[in-house]
């Protein structure tokens, strides 16, 4: 259909197939390399690859994958993010619906019916966490720990692989259906071919991309990013209105995750996704705990309130019957 990315080898095109189907095909140019053996080393990251892409939902599934020696390309097909300007034209709806349906029901009418979002966009953009971000500013803890545990637990199948991502950012998590996913695979290599200088400044360690400690550094920065608002390169200053965060405590556990995810020292690191996986799972349980000891005090809250009025109102109708009686 038409062009919606680009990069140093290769483009991103959105495309559809017979039966309508809407997805994204990246084509990788061997013209883009200056040696053979890079060239090859990426078409062997999408051989190990798609295998386990749909073995969880933290990964995008690759559909297809082929090549043309004569031309000189290799081709994958894999599933498309959502369209960030449907997903907000969805949004405008939703909220346009829902004061329709406010006035409606004042002048007593039946409310308009909201029409799904199509992503049929020309000027299709992809809905990566990197856009969320810039529109979102810092994100709620929950979201945060939620994307988290998705993509510790999507590593934790790649690195048992023996395969490392080398580029976790922000704009290489894209949504799908509302899910968080990781993209461009590209960069995908197998741990003892992981040589070359890969990744994005801020977000990769100092001794380069080569690990699965690596890949959890990364994902540590993109967590700071999301949980704070700021850049990675503030690492580790913390925003000035923390003493208005919410839930200060469950902060304070996710930054300590953080500060050792992102360690200068390696051997201080997160080795195992599994492990951080764990710590994050830990912070999401003391998140539900607060969050239903909230609600419980809400309750009791609520519950002494009505008792209160019920008491009131007892007394009132015997003072009422009181005065009556001595009316008389």
């Amino acid at each position: 259909m038409h062009r919606i990315g680009r990069g140093g080898y290769g483009e991103v095109w959105l495309a559809r197939n017979l039966i309508g189907t809407q997805h994204a095909v990246k084509v990788v140019h061997r013209k883009r390399f200056d040696r053979e053996r890079p060239y090859q080393r990426e078409f062997e990251g999408i051989q190990n690859f798609e295998p386990i892409s749909s073995s969880h939902e933290g990964f995008v599934r690759i559909l297809q994958v082929g090549r043309n020696e004569t031309e000189g390309y290799f081709y994958y097909v894999m599933e498309l993010a959502d369209d960030a300007t449907a997903v907000q034209s969805a949004k405008s709806k939703v909220q346009s619906a829902r004061s329709d349906r406010s006035s409606s029901r004042e002048r007593g009418q039946r409310p308009s019916k909201l029409e799904p979002a199509i992503s049929n966009n020309p000027s299709y953009v992809p809905l990566t966490l990197e856009r969320e971000l810039g529109q979102r500013g810092r994100l709620p803890l929950g979201e945060c720990l939620d994307l988290g545990l998705s993509m510790t637990a999507a590593l934790a199948k790649l690195h048992a692989r023996g395969l490392v991502h080398r580029d976790v950012k922000p704009s290489n998590i894209i949504f799908v259906e509302g899910v968080p996913k990781l993209a461009d695979i590209g960069t995908v290599a197998e741990m003892r071919e992981a040589t070359t200088l890969v990744g994005t400044e801020g977000f990769i360690p100092r001794e380069g991309s080569k690990s699965s400690a690596a890949d959890l550094y990364s994902l540590g920065k993109v967590l700071y990013e999301m949980s704070t608002g700021l850049d990675r390169k503030q690492f580790p200053k913390l925003p000035p209105d923390l003493k208005d965060h919410p839930d200060p405590v469950s902060f304070s556990m996710l930054n300590e995750i953080l500060l050792r995810a992102c360690a200068l020292d390696p051997q201080q690191r997160y080795w195992k996704a599994e492990e951080m996986h764990a710590d994050l799972a830990q912070v999401k349980q003391h998140q539900t705990i607060r969050h239903q000891q909230r609600l419980a005090r809400r309750r009791v809250i609520a519950r002494r309130f009505v008792l209160a009025v019920l008491l009131m109102g007892a007394a009132i109708a015997a003072l009422v019957l009181v005065r009556r009686f001595v009316g008389r």
